[in-house]
């Protein structure tokens, strides 16, 4: 076997877990992608869609749905992603590329790996992307995908409207959402979602059943409410679970939201977690520092969020993909087409209030994150709501950018700055 293919580069530590519910929600993923696998190859159809797809469409035509953004971190975490960065060089593409959406293109690109991620990904019957007016080059990165594999790429677009989220939006988006967007951006979309169950419709020859999206629906609503007290218990006192351990629960879960598998994984989860705060069995007992991680998650490296528990007390409590799935995903309506429309009109993602709100109510010392993450505007909000900021100067899946000493060497000194700030 090809050495070099096989090679892992980046970061060394493996996150460490302590939830008995983690490796069965972990498990029980790798064995639905093998049995996908083994169903495509027998004719079997599936879509590959990035994050800010409407996945509840395809759960209710039993059409496994394939995440972008989860695969990246998968390559990622198996500390594949320097050597798939090196071949999309190699092909010409250049290194500027946003690297946490390329990694599926990287994959599909590379043929002749003998090694790939749990096998690799099978030929999809179409692909579907979220489509910003702000964004032609990802809707340009999914053509290549499409075109790489020769099949159909659907563009689900989703119209700007030039206007800031609603103020404390997270209290009315799950039923007041009507009120939320301007009625035309929520009849683009709701066409959008309607012009993708034409698709359903035609890959599997199946007709749409509005009832069965109903209890799709019903069913991620019902998850989200269980990861919501997993919220409560991460505000209410200290952490007794890991954020390297919520970001792969809590990413495979979302992406097979609406599913029985996935309510039921949350189910699990949310109750371990209230037996551990119970206990008192925190992750880290002499906490001392609680942190916020800001934007995407350190795929390449999760065990950084647990590097300075022993020598700092340092802890962080809070990440964006449980709380977004909270506050952003749930919609409620008596039509679940328009209802899931709402979700993409305004999921929450870049608002700044909502992250200092965040942050606040989870009573973080300090906000982390990559340079790219930390905007001026992004920067300036924190500073203004006394937030104190690091910003690492490396990629969230790019392991030919990890510097194990640089990285602790910054927050080394930023918990240093902080522990200043709190007089220790």
């Amino acid at each position: 076997m090809n050495q070099v293919t096989t090679e892992r580069r980046g970061a060394k530590e493996r996150a460490k877990n302590d939830l008995a519910c983690t490796p069965l929600i972990r498990g029980g993923q790798k064995e639905w992608f093998a049995n996908l696998r083994e169903q495509v190859a027998d004719g079997a159809h599936y879509v590959y869609a990035d994050a800010m797809s409407p996945h509840e469409i395809f759960e209710a035509f039993d059409l496994p749905c394939v995440i972008n953004e989860w695969w990246s971190g998968i390559v990622a975490a198996r500390r594949q992603s320097a050597y798939y960065f090196d071949q999309m060089e190699a092909h010409g593409f250049h290194s500027g590329l946003e690297r946490y959406a390329a990694l599926g293109l990287a994959t599909v690109l590379d043929e002749d790996n003998p090694d790939p991620p749990w096998g690799g990904l099978p030929k999809p019957a179409f692909t579907c992307s979220s489509f910003l007016a702000s964004r032609a080059d990802c809707v340009a990165r999914w053509e290549l995908l499409s075109k790489q594999w020769d099949v159909p790429y659907f563009p689900f677009e989703v119209p700007g409207t030039g206007s800031p989220m609603a103020p404390r939006w997270w209290e009315t988006s799950r039923h007041g959402w009507e009120k939320l967007y301007p009625a035309y951006q929520l009849d683009r979309v709701h066409q959008a979602i309607w012009d993708l169950i034409r698709l359903c419709e035609r890959t599997t020859g199946r007709k749409f059943d509005m009832d069965k999206l109903r209890e799709v629906m019903a069913r991620a609503n019902l998850q989200q409410t269980y990861f919501e007290k997993i919220r409560d218990i991460s505000r209410a006192g200290k952490a007794v679970v890991s954020i390297s351990e919520q970001l792969g629960n809590v990413m495979t879960i979302q992406w097979r939201r609406g599913s029985e598998w996935a309510t039921e994984s949350a189910r699990i989860f949310s109750e371990e977690v209230e037996e551990r705060a119970r206990n008192g069995q925190w992750i880290c007992p002499n906490e001392t520092y609680r942190l916020m991680w800001m934007g995407a998650g350190m795929w390449q490296n999760t065990s950084f969020y647990r590097a300075f528990e022993e020598s700092h007390g340092a802890v962080f409590v809070r990440s964006m993909y449980m709380s977004i799935a909270i506050d952003g995903y749930p919609r409620y309506g008596n039509d679940p087409v328009r209802a899931l429309a709402a979700r993409y009109c305004g999921i929450g993602l870049g608002s700044l209030e909502w992250d200092i709100h965040e942050a606040q109510s989870h009573h973080v010392d300090g906000v982390v994150s990559v340079s790219s993450t930390l905007g001026g505007r992004t920067r300036s909000a924190l500073e203004a709501a006394g937030l104190p900021i690091l910003a690492l100067d490396v990629d969230l899946v790019d392991g030919r950018t990890w510097d194990e000493g640089a990285v602790r060497r910054a927050m080394e000194g930023f918990l240093d700055t902080l522990g200043k700030k709190k007089g220790g």
